[in-house]
């Protein structure tokens, strides 16, 4: 079976995605390539010329149900399906029978996206300063 190699190393990798999700995500806790590299997700990155573009991430939360989240893409490369094919990957990687994300409710292309991907409404929280929504589906497509 083919192996295939990038020329990043998993730190360069992590710091690049830790520097995506602080300046893009609005989150409150800043992640570092540590927090990535130690964090038990599974990362789908999309690299151009050695850049991290876009990332999404990926965990079990549960026996039957999957979270993702940290999905992001640099401004210069939004509309052009990287957040669509890194959430699919996602999907297809998914090993539970549910998976869910949350999003701002304020992140139309965002939740149009995850629509567009078979996930539903199920919840709506208000959390600080704004309200998350909670879209969930079936798991994996295999």
């Amino acid at each position: 079976m083919a192996e295939f190699y990038v020329s990043l190393s998993n730190t360069e990798m992590a710091e690049q995605i830790a520097g995506l999700i602080n300046a893009h995500n609005q989150l409150y806790r800043k992640h570092t390539a540590y927090s990535v590299l130690s964090s038990i997700a599974n990362y789908f990155v999309e690299v151009v010329n050695d850049r991290v573009v876009g990332c999404t991430a990926l965990i079990k939360e549960e026996e039957n149900l999957s979270r993702n989240f940290h999905t992001c893409v640099s401004p210069e490369f939004r509309r052009r399906g990287i957040a669509k094919k890194l959430k699919l990957l996602a999907i297809q990687n998914c090993d539970t029978s549910y998976i869910f994300s949350t999003v701002r409710e304020d992140n139309i292309p965002s939740i149009k996206m995850n629509l567009s991907l078979g996930y539903v409404f199920v919840n709506k929280i208000w959390s600080r300063n704004h309200y998350v929504l909670t879209l969930g589906r079936s798991g994996g497509i295999k």
